[in-house]
């Protein structure tokens, strides 16, 4: 049993007597069986049974909580910066059906101790293990004195100012929940380890008391600060720069079948050829093989398609590691998740859900990326792949509202799940104008690459999409993007070097965003030096408008983005050549291609339409053929994906990825 658990144990009981409060408390820990205990007691008995694990001990508590009818609906965990705490108890909570709390989770580590310091927490130190803490000068001092002196250690060290990695440990004296306040009466200090450099050190208490609090200082209730999320958001809304003219209230359609597309076609699987570091993608999985034509029908049959796919292939469900939804409505999300969630358990893939106004008859279509390392790679040598899986309410950026995850690594890759303004500590949509959403949601991509790979920021982004529901919003996300590429004082995070050029930005016009959000946003990013990417910008004439392609490289030289858009006239022009303007985009791709580093293989060509529009789905029709007649092996898996509008005259945008 630990240090800590001993001294939790042996005082445990005198802190309940001080807030003498009617709390049943139920100690557990690796080595005791649970056992009640009320503020009366004095001692816990110990048991001669081991725990394995403290998921036994949890589980164990869960078996015995309906027979003493306690109400247990959610478990705290003290997590700041610490992977392995809040897995484990998420793990735990996923199991009983309960939900994670982890509100100091990637806190600033100095302004949370200054918090606790100033919400008259008095703790003193009574263990120290870390370079330039001294058992003979520190211990027994309080959080309040240290404080200067651990912001030092951590500049000069890189100690955890809040001692999360058993730098110091802590004993609380008095707090606003204690009715009665500890005196240390009789203490002795402990060297556990007299090590020259980080000499490690404890005290033991020999003898101790209680006194009651004098006045204003008897407990109350706990002092309540601002939330940090609304902090936040207020800072936000005072940094925005223009107001948000559009109105808040989202364009109502009259019905789905107003939103789907004329003349649908047959849409077959499209596979990508498989890049030298094991990526593939398949796109065009639907449900319409299905008798049943409802939505839990489409999906059983779509996964069964994928499945087929996988099985081919020699890959299972865990190469996926994101997933893009598109789905006829919204409506039906509900009903789609109870099918999906039964294919992914840990560590599910990142996944970006939208409605489309799909075919007819077709109510949802997705395209997956999968990834599996290939044989050859050398074993000596380390490759990540990580899931970024946070399902604790917090006020870092939104839990899990779905079974997916925020971010998948993979190596030097990122990829992120779409991100709607949701308010991280209640999961709520923000209530706010789509120019408030959309910097919400800028800011939980930030943070979401941050918690990834530390040192990754949104200039590391090099494909981006964002999917709004109403055109008028276009401009105020398209500023906001801009701005993110401009340093201001007040963002000294966001401070790059002047030569990144600004990634472009697909946006695109869909019906409905989950939780009736305004803005969602989805990245793939990328840890290289941004400055020193490869970009090219090429725009030229055709028949009905022009051609305009973005292809950015990293510097590494293995992942690349394409954009290619296709601007035409506002009215259909059923006498233009489709075929031609296809070879065209087909041409335009190929030559894109060549731009790139040769070892790079296309992976995806995601074409957004618009739906309404006739050229645009005469061109989709035949342009998967085309690049297929132009690039044999090495063509990508196509998506064809219909949209409401895209900015300014654009009717086709086609988003590629490259992976060597």
């Amino acid at each position: 049993m630990s240090w800590t658990a001993t001294c939790t144990r042996r005082w445990a009981t005198r802190l309940l007597s001080c807030m003498q409060r009617p709390w049943t408390c139920r100690c557990i820990d690796t080595q005791f069986r649970a056992q009640v205990w009320t503020p009366a007691e004095t001692t816990v008995r110990r048991r001669a049974t081991r725990w394995k694990t403290c998921t036994s001990c949890c589980i164990l508590l869960r078996k015995q909580i309906p027979q003493e009818k306690e109400c247990i609906e959610a478990v705290s965990v003290g997590a700041i910066m610490s992977d392995y705490q809040r897995v484990r108890v998420e793990n735990v909570c996923s199991r009983l059906h309960l939900q994670p709390l982890a509100y100091l989770w990637h806190r600033n580590q100095e302004s949370l101790l200054h918090e606790m310091i100033s919400s008259d927490l008095h703790a003193i130190l009574i263990k120290v293990a870390a370079l330039g803490l001294d058992p003979e000068k520190h211990l027994g001092k309080s959080l309040a004195d240290m404080e200067p002196y651990l912001k030092k250690l951590s500049e000069k060290y890189g100690v955890n100012i809040c001692g999360e990695g058993g730098e110091y440990e802590t004993f609380t004296l008095d707090c606003p929940l204690f009715k009665k306040k500890i005196v240390i009466d009789v203490a002795e200090t402990v060297i556990h380890s007299a090590d020259a450099f980080a000499p490690v050190g404890y005290l033991r208490f020999t003898k101790m008391h209680t006194e009651k609090k004098t006045g204003d200082l008897v407990a109350g209730a706990l002092p309540h600060g601002s939330c940090p999320c609304q902090k936040a958001i207020d800072k936000m809304t005072e940094e925005l720069e223009y107001a948000d003219q559009a109105e808040d209230n989202p364009c109502k359609f009259t019905s789905n079948s107003d939103l789907s597309c004329q003349g649908g076609h047959e849409i077959l699987p499209s596979v990508s050829q498989r890049s030298s570091r094991g990526f593939q993608w398949i796109s065009g999985i639907n449900g319409l093989q299905s008798e049943d034509t409802g939505i839990e029908g489409q999906t059983v049959a779509a996964f069964k398609m994928l499945l087929k796919e996988l099985e081919s292939r020699c890959l299972v469900v865990k190469n996926i590691i994101l997933v893009h939804l598109y789905v006829r409505s919204m409506q039906d999300f509900v009903a789609l998740n109870e099918v999906y969630k039964q294919h992914f358990t840990t560590n599910p893939p990142a996944r970006v859900c939208v409605q489309a106004p799909l075919p007819a008859g077709h109510l949802l279509q997705m395209d997956c990326l999968l990834h599996n390392w290939p044989e050859h790679l050398e074993e000596s040598r380390f490759y990540p792949r990580e899931a970024l899986h946070v399902q604790s309410l917090s006020h870092w950026a939104p839990a899990n509202i779905g079974p997916y995850s925020q971010a998948l690594r993979v190596n030097k890759e990122v990829f992120c799940a779409g991100q709607i303004a949701l308010v991280p500590c209640t999961l709520q949509l923000l209530q706010g104008g789509t120019h408030l959403q959309t910097q919400l949601v800028f800011s939980h991509v930030k943070k979401v690459l941050e918690a990834t790979i530390h040192s990754m920021t949104l200039a590391h982004v090099i494909q981006a999409h964002c999917y709004i529901t109403r055109y008028q919003d276009i401009w105020l996300v398209r500023n906001a993007w801009k701005s993110i590429f401009r340093a201001t004082e007040e963002e000294k995070d966001l401070l790059w070097e002047s030569d990144i050029k600004p990634l472009p930005l697909l946006i695109a016009v869909v019906p409905a965003l989950p939780k009736d959000a305004a803005v969602e946003l989805h990245v793939t990013a990328v840890e290289d030096d941004p400055t020193r990417r490869t970009v090219s910008h090429v725009t030229s004439e055709v028949a009905c408008g022009a051609i305009e392609c973005h292809v950015m490289q990293s510097s590494d030289g293995h992942s690349g983005s394409l954009a290619i858009s296709l601007s035409g006239p506002a009215d259909n022009l059923g006498s233009t050549d489709a075929r031609q303007v296809t070879e065209e985009l087909s041409t335009a791709f190929v030559k894109a291609k060549k731009m790139m580093d040769a070892k790079l293989v296309p992976q995806c060509a995601r074409v957004f339409y618009k739906c309404s529009h006739l050229l645009a789905q005469q061109i989709v029709t035949g342009l998967e053929e085309s690049l297929k007649s132009s690039l044999l092996e090495s063509s990508p898996s196509v998506a064809l994906v219909p949209v409401l509008d895209f900015p300014d005259s654009k009717i086709l945008h086609l988003s590629g990825w490259f992976s060597s």
